[in-house]
């Protein structure tokens, strides 16, 4: 920033040292300005151009749209006359310098629009010139047609494309929506009937953990017996009796005391078996 500043102080002090130096101004050689005519003007060939700057410079006229025509080297005044229009529009003038070229240069448009009695008579070469400028046009025009019609088409078959993709994706979508909504409500009912199955366990752990505690307070059985006939050769057999001791009165507690007792007993008619526990059998 520094050196920028400095370079810009330099330039300014070399000037106003060459201003003085010369008694002329440098700006005024190496910044040429067009006096006339002014920008954007509209003008009736010829064209009187005056510039302000270096007395003889290389001039450039162009129309819009096409290359520029070298006119020569002039001074200032210059005349350019009426054959160097060849239609109205748009022009550009150039000013280049002998030495610099496009380093020292000035540039004016301005719109030359012809008096109605010189455009009554055309003379040939204008007429070429318009005729040429109109194929071109139309030339220019079709191939802007073409190559809109092209993209127009190109557009036209990646909407097509675009809408088809975007209608399979919507139904893509559509579905895994509604499957998305099944999956939800397979969910739910899964999880009710996980929810009911619970409560069938629990209900059913409490009745297992009702029982087992009933269980645990069952007194084993505390008589055992067996059924006996006392006169077994006697037609028809006498009634049955259930015999619960031994011969000396002693209860039978356990099953085998029972058994014993009954293997020894040929009047036995049974097995021994619970007669006495806590639910009162």
């Amino acid at each position: 920033m520094m050196r920028a500043v400095i370079i810009a102080v330099l330039s300014f002090a070399g000037i106003i040292a060459g201003d003085v130096l010369f008694r002329t101004s440098l700006l005024h050689q190496i910044r040429p300005v067009i006096l006339s005519p002014s920008d954007q003007a509209v003008i009736d060939p010829p064209m009187h151009l005056v510039w302000d700057g270096p007395q003889q410079m290389r001039v450039l006229l162009s129309i819009a749209g096409e290359a520029e025509r070298d006119l020569g080297v002039h001074e200032s005044p210059l005349d350019i006359p009426s054959d160097q229009f060849p239609r109205d529009g748009g022009y550009g003038i150039e000013l280049r310098s002998l030495y610099f070229g496009g380093w020292v240069r000035a540039t004016r448009w301005f719109q030359v629009h012809a008096a109605p009695e010189r455009q009554q008579e055309p003379d040939h070469k204008t007429r070429a010139w318009e005729a040429k400028d109109l194929l071109r046009a139309l030339e220019a025009a079709r191939t802007a047609r073409d190559k809109a019609l092209g993209r127009t088409k190109f557009l036209s078959e990646e909407n097509a494309a675009l809408r088809d993709e975007s209608e399979r994706l919507a139904k893509q979508l559509e579905a895994l929506y509604k499957s998305q909504d099944d999956e939800t409500e397979r969910t739910a009912e899964l999880e009710k009937r996980l929810a009911q199955l619970g409560e069938e366990n629990r209900a059913l752990a409490d009745e297992n953990a009702a029982i087992r505690q009933r269980l645990s307070t069952v007194v084993p059985c505390t008589v055992w017996g067996y059924f006996s006939f006392p006169q077994p050769q006697m037609i028809p057999l006498t009634r049955r009796a259930l015999n619960v001791s031994d011969g000396r009165g002693q209860v039978f507690r356990t099953q085998p005391e029972c058994e014993i007792i009954r293997r020894a007993d040929p009047t036995a008619a049974s097995i021994c078996f619970c007669v006495g526990n806590s639910w009162g059998g």
